[in-house]
């Protein structure tokens, strides 16, 4: 299981320690997930947050979160950059490396891996850091760390596609069940997804809704049945047909 933090802005993310509301929380995640599930976090903070990694710590949760560039860190990673500037020289290839090291910044309790990749071009050296308590290659982390994207990409797509961020209610409650329909939509979704051929499965909502839903059309209703008329010009209605005929 995984979960992410996406797009911190300027607002610090704080977990209290004790904090009764998020203690509870994952409290019943880890009594409700089984035994052999791992929980993941991966996120992109930018800048070292030691609370949240006290927190995922402290319930077992697996991290792996972006930490910005500093002097320390570039110092650490000097010796690899050099490695692969000779070697774009002696090449003239775009070279890329991984590695990690301990480090432990003022404000954290014990040292902690930091994972890095180094990549020198024409356009020159790129560096990028990640904190994290996963073991195993450096290059294996910043693979799950890069399939972060695809959370984000739902999460676009829910926030944008479905209005979810519409919560203009005074009330809390009010603005949760509102959140909770805008879910239960998004479910229906996904579900019409599956029943779709295979070329339309990975459409975006907007898409759906122009060619499948947004729909103009004449209905007729009997005693025995209701017809629905639609244009003979209709672009989509091949598409539409072979839905109903998958459905």
């Amino acid at each position: 299981m995984r979960f992410t933090i996406i797009n911190m802005g300027k607002t610090d993310f704080v977990v209290r320690r004790g904090d009764p509301i998020v203690t509870l929380l994952f409290m019943k995640l880890t009594q409700s997930v089984q035994k052999d599930w791992l929980v993941r976090h991966h996120g992109a903070t930018g800048k070292p947050l030691p609370l949240l990694y006290e927190f995922c710590e402290f319930f077992g949760i697996q991290y792996v979160i972006g930490i910005a560039a500093n002097p320390r860190l570039q110092e650490k990673a000097q010796r690899l950059q050099r490695r692969l500037a000779r070697r774009y020289r002696r090449t003239g290839n775009p070279q890329r490396s991984f590695s990690s090291f301990l480090y432990r910044a003022r404000s954290w309790s014990h040292q902690r891996r930091i994972c890095y990749k180094a990549e020198h071009t024409e356009s020159g050296t790129n560096l990028r850091f990640l904190v994290t308590n996963l073991k195993g290659r450096s290059r294996s982390v910043f693979a799950f760390y890069n399939d972060r994207g695809e959370c984000e990409n739902r999460i676009e797509e829910f926030k944008n596609g479905f209005a979810a961020d519409r919560l203009s209610c005074h009330r809390f409650r009010a603005n949760a069940f509102r959140l909770l329909l805008h879910s239960f939509a998004y479910n229906l979704v996904n579900l019409f997804r599956l029943q779709l051929p295979p070329s339309m499965r990975s459409a975006q909502i907007e898409t759906l809704r122009v060619q499948l839903f947004k729909i103009g059309a004449r209905i007729r209703e009997t005693a025995r049945c209701m017809r629905i008329h639609l244009a003979s010009g209709w672009p989509f209605q091949d598409l539409f047909q072979a839905v109903c005929n998958s459905s």
